[in-house]
């Protein structure tokens, strides 16, 4: 029990560090959960892209979304293709408006996503 605890409190240090860092400008994505697993959005593990490519979930989110065609298709190019790549992702989340980031981060919400989440 008391590993457990020690785990939760070094997940919830660990989200507060990223809340400061994004609040500071880094140029970091965000934190996408689903069904206790986490990562960062443009993340090249293999869990990831099967959470949200192999599911379909990225062309449900990013229809869902207000962005511009090119951002939409950029994002799921280096999230989800061959050309996958956390450093293009960044860089295209980063070249995004706060509104943008915003309505990206709230399409995921709306298919079951928790953002900026770790879970313990």
């Amino acid at each position: 029990m008391k590993e457990m605890n020690n785990k939760c409190r070094l997940l919830i240090f660990l989200a507060m560090l990223l809340n400061i860092a994004l609040v500071a400008g880094c140029s970091d994505t965000f934190v996408v959960t689903k069904d206790g697993k986490s990562y960062f959005f443009g993340s090249n593990r293999e869990g990831f892209y099967k959470m949200i490519c192999e599911s379909g979930d990225l062309d449900k989110i990013l229809a869902d979304t207000k962005l511009p065609q090119n951002i939409k298709d950029d994002l799921y190019k280096y999230n989800c293709t061959a050309s996958q790549s956390r450093d293009k992702v960044k860089e295209i989340y980063s070249s995004m408006t706060p509104e943008q980031r915003r309505d990206l981060r709230l399409a995921f919400q709306l298919h079951g996503y928790d953002i900026n989440l770790m879970a313990c």
